[in-house]
């Protein structure tokens, strides 16, 4: 018999059964088809089931599900990814050995940490299969491929990892990348251990967002914001207001911060979103940055590794070429300057144009995404 796993007290629940019913469709159908399911998937399961996502979802929280906005309560569109965090799959049905394989990959991953030797400046450690079978705390009989994949993509957007990759066509993880933030982790042998660190590590502003219910998350721009009237315009002249509903990775990773005035850190936080996804996508490789950027999308000699053009004529390899720079300077100009450089504050309209850019990206970055889910349907 499969019975429904409950998160251990002092970490997030669903508010009502229906929440459970919708975790439990995601990790069915991730179960099933070994890739996380699109909104229209779970959309279209609800409804047969006599539920409306838009009333489900409010019984959960951005702590337990990813994909949806946490920020003005909008839907997801059609083919966006719903994944859930390591505390939805903690309640969701038969995701025991999940869980146990998730908390000996941290655990040996904080192990591998500190003495590890970088070949190239700035590239991450990697945990590999290899390194969990020498473990002596993890069940032998749970490291099947089906439960260390499902564990590893659990684990590539907890705060313990940054990201991971995958093989696109064996359906299999290659590796799990890592920094010094894996070191508050290093002796977690249980769930709960593991998220009050968790909820430590993201502080205290974090936590209290992703724990509360979609339905009550802030937007942008929550605080009304006075300016001065604008100029009137020269004759002849125009004025552009332009709104934009950011991709749902990037308001994911960006709203919080954005709320509560650290603007530096939600651009910081999309790009890293930007690259934690191109590294998925790629597969097995130590690249970073720009130099990541140069590896994914390079049209020479051979044909680039990630398309996300929309050209199909003459300029389309101007188009991949064009694509592949953007990716490089944000990269370059962005990212890097905010991951390693000094704390220096961003204007917040500056902060505004950087995240949509961002959403940009990202989006571009579905293309590709929607092209390999196209090719894997039967």
């Amino acid at each position: 018999m499969i019975v429904r796993t409950i998160a251990p007290e002092g970490m997030p629940r669903p508010t009502g059964e229906e929440g459970h019913v919708l975790l439990d469709a995601i990790w069915a159908h991730f179960s099933e088809h070994r890739r996380w399911p699109a909104f229209d998937d779970i959309d279209r399961k609800l409804y047969a089931k006599g539920l409306d996502f838009e009333e489900v979802v409010q019984q959960l929280c951005p702590a337990l599900l990813r994909g949806v906005s946490s920020h003005g309560g909008l839907l997801p569109m059609d083919g966006d990814e719903l994944s859930l965090t390591i505390a939805g799959a903690a309640n969701a049905t038969g995701t025991e050995p999940v869980i146990s394989v998730f908390l000996g990959m941290v655990r040996t991953a904080a192990s591998i940490e500190p003495h590890y030797v970088p070949k190239e400046p700035g590239e991450y450690p990697q945990l590999r299969a290899r390194d969990l079978r020498s473990v002596d705390t993890i069940d032998a009989g749970s490291l099947t491929d089906e439960v260390m994949y499902a564990a590893a993509k659990i684990g590539l957007y907890e705060p313990c990892f940054r990201g991971g990759n995958f093989h696109p066509v064996a359906e299999q993880w290659t590796s799990l990348s890592f920094d010094r933030r894996i070191r508050p982790f290093a002796d977690v042998h249980r769930l709960d251990d593991y998220w009050r660190i968790r909820e430590q590590v993201l502080g205290a502003e974090r936590t209290e967002t992703d724990n509360r219910p979609f339905g009550q998350q802030p937007t942008l721009h929550t605080e009304p914001v006075t300016t001065p009237a604008p100029a009137a315009p020269a004759p002849g002249s125009r004025e552009l207001s332009v709104t934009c509903n950011l991709h749902p990775l990037i308001a994911e990773v960006a709203d919080e911060r954005y709320n509560r005035g650290a603007y530096n850190d939600a651009v910081r936080s999309a790009f890293q979103a930007v690259e934690h996804r191109v590294h998925t996508l790629v597969g097995d490789s130590s690249a970073v940055g720009d130099r990541l950027m140069g590896v994914a999308f390079n049209v020479k000699p051979g044909p680039p590794m990630l398309t996300v053009t929309r050209s199909t004529g003459g300029s389309l390899e101007s188009e991949q070429t064009g694509m592949q720079f953007l990716f490089k300077g944000a990269m370059g100009a962005l990212r890097n300057p905010r991951s390693h450089g000094p704390d220096e504050k961003d204007d917040r309209d500056e902060a505004e144009e950087m995240l949509v850019f961002a959403s940009f990206l990202m989006r571009r970055l579905d293309i590709e995404d929607d092209k390999r889910k196209a090719a894997a349907t039967p």
